[in-house]
């Protein structure tokens, strides 16, 4: 009785229920929870708390993570992941990048390693982000609360479920320049906070991640990388007022690998500069609004009434379920019982009765903090220190750093790192540490996390961008080249299985320079082996409507798509210009103007015969009808081909 002595007196049976089990647990786990881990009335944990909720939780993270690398092996985008592929599969062949990123040059070697097995690098591009979310998650809750390590352990690794926000877009799973940026953002932070922290080691660690992470989102996307030097420097010199030194040591990390990646790609640092200048000429050419005055711009969050209820609401629940909690700790918990157990059947089932939005992933986070704001007993606002205040401003402000440069709408393509929304909250929530109710507070936005993880990941399995609905529906085994497989819906493995039958017969070999003129189908001629010219993927006009990327008008992204593939193709050798086949699409949405683009060439449409041709395949995205494509194979003579294309340049 002397463990519960300063206790109010208990008047409902709940109360007793709960006293009881608080009692089984502080028996039965005094190795897991230090004695005096208490709420704010002195109550020990429940059993239901503690004992139930957070193994539980744990078991949450764990499907969420094994469901996502299951389904990894499911589905392909012919357009986006075939860029991405090209270009990691080659990045060398190329001597200016569109967009300006350098990502194909970073993958490229754990391409090699992995055998060309997409699979492998998808479940590779997923464990790496949900460890570095789980790392940076437990050295904020380290940093800020009042938690043991166990219990840290489980609580980050459910808030770091919402790093997995990040395959919002299917075909984002395949290593692209976004989640090389979200990996760059998350060890730049990673190593802030590990520099913040006593001992040399640390501070080495942290000032070596920082430099890493700075280059790395360079090579990602230099506009970023600029932002974030900034935020860097802003954080450390100006808020944090130390750690100067450990600031140049980092920039000095980060240039010195710059340097000789500068020197590995283009032979020193002239050449690196001048592809990143010719990179960004490109991009004006290309009409792809990369423009420095359209980059800094204010968009605007598009979300609806329902949206809204739905944020304010659950932003309520969770504010009751943290606040005024620990008076009725049984109703609390077996909502958030209910909760993870929704949240698991979202996973195993396919299900989603709650549908989240993107907008969601942030009004959330918002309606949290504004709402604990003016709860008077807490007094958020008067017990801030400067760690917390900077740290959640810091986070608050990453999405959009990592959206910088953008064509997109910012809001849709920072919800890509909703993480850092769901951390600036934790930050911001950190005062509570000090009145005992870290796990009390900590557990719920836990349990949310994982709640809009399931959902979100849950929709783009069903609705899969660029693709036929529901992943879980995709039966054809798909072998692609170096000998992986993946799980692909009927009508696109036969697009894939036909095409590669067919060129085959018609003696396409491995390794043959394509033209691809259908503004849309990189992810073809990387199935068929061969090497695209020009670009990774010579990108068609394109109208995309900002209910899909949120774009702001003009509809039309490029617009100067030919004048852009008549400058790539201008790049390469007439001799493999020469011998190139041709990938059209006369009547497809997105094709490129034949005649004009091989006249820069030197050649013309009776130089080559049809080789072979295929119907693509119908999805849910820009293709609701099925197009018929044809591969040109040439015709005329190697040697006049070329001498055609030289006489054509010097004029």
């Amino acid at each position: 009785m002397e463990e519960i002595a300063g206790l109010r007196p208990v008047r409902s049976s709940s109360r007793l229920i709960s006293i009881g089990m608080g009692l089984l647990y502080e028996a039965s786990w005094k190795g897991l929870m230090p004695r005096n881990s208490r709420f704010t009335d002195g109550k020990t944990l429940s059993l239901l708390l503690d004992r139930a909720l957070l193994p539980l939780s744990a078991l949450t993270t764990a499907i969420l993570f094994l469901w996502l690398l299951y389904y990894s092996s499911y589905g392909f985008g012919v357009s986006a992941e075939g860029f991405h592929l090209n270009s990691i599969a080659n990045p060398f062949a190329y001597t200016i990048n569109s967009p300006p990123t350098l990502f194909g040059f970073i993958y490229h070697w754990p391409y090699q390693w992995a055998g060309h097995d997409i699979a492998v690098l998808r479940m590779a591009n997923v464990t790496l982000t949900a460890a570095l979310g789980w790392i940076l998650s437990f050295l904020v809750i380290r940093r800020l609360w009042t938690v043991g390590r166990p219990h840290a352990a489980v609580l980050s690794a459910g808030i770091a479920c919402l790093a997995l926000v990040a395959f919002h877009l299917w075909i984002l799973l395949t290593p692209n320049y976004y989640t090389l940026t979200f990996h760059s953002l998350l060890m730049v932070m990673i190593g802030m906070l590990l520099a913040d922290r006593p001992g040399r080691i640390r501070q080495v660690l942290g000032c070596i991640l920082v430099g890493v992470g700075g280059w790395c989102c360079f090579m990602a996307k230099p506009t970023t990388a600029a932002a974030i030097a900034l935020v860097v420097m802003l954080y450390v010199v100006v808020l944090r007022r130390k750690s100067l030194l450990l600031t140049i040591g980092a920039a000095l990390v980060a240039l010195a690998l710059l340097i000789v990646t500068a020197y590995l790609i283009d032979r020193g640092v002239t050449g690196l500069v001048t592809r990143m200048v010719k990179s960004a000429d490109f991009e004006i050419l290309l009409g792809a609004r990369h423009e420095l005055s359209f980059m800094f711009r204010i968009d605007w969050l598009e979300t609806s009434s329902g949206q809204l209820t739905i944020a304010v609401l659950v932003a309520t629940v969770l504010l009751l379920s943290i606040l005024i909690g620990p008076t009725h700790k049984l109703l609390s918990s077996l909502a958030l019982a209910a909760t993870l157990l929704l949240t698991i059947a979202i996973a195993l089932l396919g299900t989603d009765p709650i549908s989240i939005k993107l907008s969601i992933l942030f009004l959330v986070p918002v309606f949290i903090c504004l709402g604990a704001m003016f709860y008077r007993e807490v007094l958020i606002l008067r017990t801030q220190t400067p760690t917390s205040i900077s740290l959640a401003l810091t986070f608050l402000v990453l999405p959009h750093v990592l959206a910088l440069g953008s064509a997109g709408n910012y809001w849709f393509i920072g919800s890509m790192a909703a993480l850092f929304w769901m951390l600036a909250v934790i930050a911001f929530l950190s005062p509570l540490a000090q009145q005992g109710r870290s796990v009390a507070t900590l557990l719920p936005l836990t349990v949310l996390a994982q709640l809009l993880t399931a959902s979100v990941i849950n929709a783009a399995i069903l609705k899969p961008w660029g693709q036929l609905k529901d992943l879980r529906a995709y039966t054809a085994v798909t072998l692609l080249p170096g000998g992986g497989k993946l799980v692909l819906s009927q009508p696109l493995h036969d697009y894939l299985a036909t095409a590669r039958a067919q060129a085959r017969t018609a003696g396409l070999e491995v390794g043959t320079p394509v033209v691809d003129l259908s503004g849309h189908s990189p992810g073809l001629l990387y199935v068929l082996e061969t090497r695209v010219l020009g670009l990774p993927s010579l990108v068609g006009p394109h109208d995309i409507s900002s209910t899909r990327f949120g774009i702001p008008p003009p509809a039309v992204p490029y617009a100067g798509s030919n004048a852009a593939a008549v400058e790539a193709l201008g790049l390469e050798n007439c001799a493999d210009l020469a011998k190139a086949w041709v990938l059209i699409e006369p009547e497809g949405p997105h094709h490129l103007d034949q005649a004009s683009v091989m006249a820069s060439f030197g050649a013309r449409q009776a130089d080559y015969v049809a080789a072979a041709a295929f119907e693509t395949p119908i999805n849910d995205g820009d293709y609701p009808k099925s197009y018929r494509q044809f591969l040109l194979k040439p015709v005329r003579p190697v040697a006049p081909a070329e001498q055609s294309c030289r006489e054509m340049r010097r004029h």
